[in-house]
């Protein structure tokens, strides 16, 4: 198993970033598997993704397929960390933003405040203040690693109904 995970790893860039490869398709995989409830899947999915995303400026038939599927490949984001995806994985979950921020900074901003602002979404257990800061946060912290890991470890918390004040 470990052996077909570093072989398709190792492989995907000759294969999945040609002209003629489909990969809206395997974009549209890889978002369905990042709200999986198993660890190791998350966890590869999650470092497939931030190596696929950091060549959006790079490959214009990644930047395509980022493009056409950016509001659904945040909506799973935000709902793996919210609630969907186990909470041992948010912080795998955490790194695809990394390269979001530096690729993409607002088209981000605008899907976040556009997905926040639905009720209810991704959790009922965060208020509307909680999600604007949120998102204003991503942005602000979208070149500092640690500190955005670590405000959306609180996020996926607070979304979870956990007291953050009360963990710290």
């Amino acid at each position: 198993k470990q052996w077909y995970q570093r072989r398709v790893r190792g492989c995907s860039p000759e294969i999945v970033y040609r002209p003629e490869s489909n990969c809206r398709a395997v974009l549209r995989a890889a978002m369905a598997a990042i709200t999986m409830q198993e660890y190791h899947t998350v966890k590869e999915v999650s470092r497939w993704m931030v190596q696929f995303i950091s060549h959006y400026t790079l490959n214009e038939v990644v930047a395509d397929a980022i493009s056409s599927q950016f509001k659904l490949l945040v909506v799973e984001l935000v709902r793996g960390i919210g609630t969907a995806a186990p909470s041992s994985t948010v912080e795998f979950l955490g790194d695809v933003f990394v390269p979001l921020c530096r690729s993409c900074p607002d088209l981000l901003r605008e899907t976040l405040n556009s997905i926040l602002s639905e009720a209810d979404f991704p959790s009922k257990h965060i208020s509307r203040e909680e999600k604007d800061r949120f998102a204003v946060s991503v942005m602000r912290y979208s070149h500092q690693k640690r500190k955005l890991k670590t405000l959306i470890k609180e996020f996926s918390l607070v979304c979870r109904g956990y007291n953050v004040q009360a963990v710290r």
